[in-house]
């Protein structure tokens, strides 16, 4: 059973001519470890529209992490201004897209297997989230979610990733340890080791804004 938030969003499809989704899609491609690599796809950009609650949700979040690095003996400049706010990606599968272009995507689906809904709709509360949020610096991450396609055989299942501002906070790495005092944690590792990750603890540090499907 996952957590339906009743404050959820809702989803535009971003078309070929719209400025954004050009944006978007260089962001995206341009955020690889191997840029000598044939670039990905790019099937379809979904805008997720979040809902004033969620957007105030992520704002107070950013007013609590600022207020502590004030209150810190330490200076952290960057997240006094800002929070530390990141872009970052999210890798997961999309099982309710349909290969038909003209058929829109504009509301989150009911289907268990599909990552993006089921992701979105919890506030990132699945069963790949239990010990933190693990996003990603570079979209090459999204080759981590490669065994979870095996799984769903006859289903519609695509590659997607969905494109979060994050606030990151105060950050350790793996060396430092955790405490109490960090946000989040850089990870590397995975099939490949120049791979980064950040584990956030806190699911109201992310925004999710966009949502891309590629091959």
């Amino acid at each position: 059973m996952f957590l339906l938030i009743l404050f959820t969003v809702f989803k535009t499809e971003l078309n070929m001519e719209e400025p954004s989704r050009n944006i978007i899609e260089t962001i995206f491609q341009k955020a690889t470890t191997n840029p000598s690599e044939k670039p990905r796809k790019i099937q379809r950009v979904i805008r997720v529209k979040n809902s004033s609650e969620i957007l105030e949700r992520f704002e107070n979040h950013r007013i609590i992490v600022k207020k502590e690095a004030c209150e810190q003996y330490e200076s952290h400049p960057r997240i006094i201004v800002d929070g530390n706010e990141l872009l970052l990606f999210y890798g997961t599968i999309m099982t309710c897209c349909s290969d038909d272009p003209g058929l829109v995507i504009s509301k989150l689906c009911e289907e268990p297997s599909c990552g993006v809904c089921r992701a979105i709709q919890s506030n990132f509360g699945t069963k790949y989230t239990k010990n933190g949020i693990p996003l990603s610096t570079s979209s090459d991450a999204l080759s981590e979610t490669m065994h979870m396609i095996g799984n769903l055989k006859g289903k519609n299942v695509k590659m997607a990733t969905i494109v979060c501002r994050t606030i990151a906070g105060r950050v350790a790495t793996m060396v430092d340890g955790e405490n109490e005092q960090e946000h989040a944690i850089i990870r590397r590792g995975g099939r490949r080791s120049e791979l980064e990750y950040l584990i956030v603890k806190d699911p109201n540090a992310i925004l999710p804004c966009f949502v891309i499907l590629f091959t």
